[in-house]
């Protein structure tokens, strides 16, 4: 649960690979895999696989659309 901070060429990594998997779902286990476990939710690639990850797409690329290079970038999981 600690606050990691996220580079803006991580995050456009993260969009790149995220934006392969949506293009090519048959690269789904081997560029961005499930992980099992109770508070991770299905290991299943189905809808709601794809729909987080194009919920992913959008948020990171209207993100990186719209604020300053000055801007920096923190992650805090909740697990």
């Amino acid at each position: 649960c600690s606050l990691s901070y996220v580079s803006r060429d991580q995050l456009k990594e993260l969009l790149a690979v995220c934006v392969r998997v949506v293009e090519n779902p048959a690269l789904a286990s081997e560029l961005m895999p499930t992980q099992g476990g109770f508070f991770f939710g299905s290991t299943d690639y189905d809808e709601w696989y794809f729909a987080g990850l194009n919920e992913t797409v959008k948020k990171i690329a209207d993100l990186l659309a719209c604020v300053s290079d000055e801007w920096e970038f923190y992650y805090q999981s909740s697990w």
